[in-house]
């Protein structure tokens, strides 16, 4: 399948496409075409490929066809194509982790046997799958064009596309082009084989992706990597006086990732992707290890703004793990537990908590950029989203996203309450609240985080509790007799 890229204008009113690369020679491009393949030519706007290259191509092709007796040879490979970095850096990894404790669960044996001829045979096939053709990077700010207020942008990719990527990411011969920031390219998994990030739990996780493969072969189908926002301004919709009901909220227990949820809530780091290539092992890092399609979206797109998301359709699940940071382990492969199509994964970063995150501006911030990833979904699975390392107030942040899901018309709302000693006033809330418009709500909210000077996140969850034990009434409340 050739890549792709797509144009949606407007909130869903009507959309056009288009494919980026080459025209044919008996073929002039359309003007949109024109327009967007100039915007993919631009510096740092493309994706630059080792078999763009003639001479770099001839290197890499070199070492890919080298000799594959013993697992060993792979840190060979790696060791070969880190020479021509800046900063070489030699790989131990296949030498010193199989058979040791750090391989866990993890069946060397098996990658070796079926993961990494695969890996070698998608590699090598690099200039067929990507021929004629430039992969778009988007860029912060890209989501729209100037005659747009509110836009997206993608590119589908087939997953023997993204099985190449993948894998040319792990022998490190896919290098950050020259024009974009390094924190803008983190498509490194290499980095978690050789260097100071080498992690074994999160290596072996990744390979076994290959593995899966290798036994069953690449899937058919395709994953969609889109960029959405509105130029930093008013936003296309309005919170005051809105008067669209709130969505039913349904609590929910187990893994989000295993949800029938059209789209599921990724919480994100501005920069997608977050720290998965460092060895990190938080929820965003562990959906990218055991979703490793999803972790082409950090080749593809930039840091996100205040009023961006990126939303990946497709992505397949390869592995399972256990734990969560430092008791995070591989756990084998996926069992199928989820039926039907993959959903659509939304990334979107959160404020930083504390008293400033209760500011009407931090507000309408979280608000909206829920509103964009929320934007025609029927259900979504979501959870405690920036309330980890960003340190937000639990009870605040499901407000937001229920606002947000009520807003955008979604039916339903799974929310995976993983830490109820934190959290455990946000279903009686729900049903205290359940009975406003999001107009209201929102009001309701405004005027009482305002309230609380300068900022006093304490006050708040007592409020919360207050309302949510009926201490505190909330205007419009049906009679407790009434209430089902």
């Amino acid at each position: 399948m050739q890549g792709q890229q797509s144009q949606a204008i407007g909130s869903g009113s009507g959309s056009s496409s288009c494919r980026v690369g080459h025209a044919g020679p008996d073929t002039q491009p359309e003007p949109d075409q024109r327009l967007e393949e100039a915007e993919v030519l631009q510096k740092g706007a493309r994706l630059v490929l080792p078999s763009d290259s003639p001479t770099e191509w001839a290197y890499v092709e070199e070492v890919l066809r080298g000799p594959m007796k013993k697992l060993a040879d792979l840190d060979t490979m790696l060791t070969k194509i880190s020479a021509i970095d800046p900063v070489p850096k030699v790989s131990t990894f296949f030498e010193m982790v199989p058979g040791s404790v750090d391989a866990g669960k993890f069946d060397f044996e098996t990658f070796f046997a079926k993961g990494v001829p695969l890996m070698i045979e998608v590699a090598l096939e690099m200039p067929e799958l990507f021929a004629d053709m430039h992969v778009p990077i988007f860029k912060t700010y890209s989501s729209w064009t100037d005659l747009q207020s509110f836009g997206e942008k993608s590119v589908t990719l087939s997953r023997r596309q993204c099985a190449c990527l993948l894998s040319h990411s792990f022998f490190g011969s896919l290098k950050r082009p020259k024009d974009v920031e390094p924190n803008n390219f983190r498509f490194t998994a290499v980095d978690l084989f050789m260097g100071t990030a080498v992690s074994p739990n999160s290596a072996t996780t990744f390979l076994n992706y290959f593995t899966v493969l290798g036994k069953h072969g690449i899937p058919d189908g395709s994953v969609t990597f889109q960029r959405r926002g509105y130029r930093k301004g008013p936003s296309p919709w309005q919170w005051k006086n809105n008067e669209k009901p709130l969505c039913q909220v349904v609590m929910s227990d187990g893994s989000l990732e295993d949800c029938m949820a059209d789209v599921h809530v990724e919480f994100a780091n501005a920069f997608i992707g977050g720290g998965v290539m460092t060895g990190d092992f938080a929820m965003e890092e562990i959906l990218f290890l055991v979703k490793p399609e999803l972790m082409v979206a950090m080749a593809l797109q930039n840091r996100m703004s205040d009023t961006e998301v990126v939303c990946i359709s497709g992505a397949l699940q390869y592995s399972l793990t256990t734990g969560f940071g430092s008791s995070f382990e591989f756990a084998g492969d996926y069992d199928g537990r989820r039926d039907g199509p993959p959903p659509k994964v939304c990334g979107i970063d959160a404020i930083r908590g504390g008293g400033p995150a209760m500011s009407e501006a931090a507000l309408l911030r979280d608000m909206n950029k829920a509103r964009i990833a929320f934007h025609e979904a029927h259900d979504i699975a979501t959870g405690h989203w920036g309330c980890g390392a960003f340190g937000n107030n639990h009870n605040l942040m499901f407000l937001k996203q229920w606002l947000a899901a009520s807003e955008a018309g979604a039916q339903k709302v799974y929310y995976y309450d993983f830490d109820r000693r934190q959290s455990h006033s946000i279903h009686p809330i729900v049903r205290k609240l359940r009975h406003m418009t999001v107009g209201q709500l929102w009001h309701l909210l405004r005027e009482t985080t305002g309230a609380f000077k300068p900022f006093d996140v304490a006050s708040f969850s007592v409020w919360v509790s207050g309302v949510a034990r009926g201490q505190i009434k909330v205007p419009g409340a049906l009679p407790s007799a009434r209430r089902s």
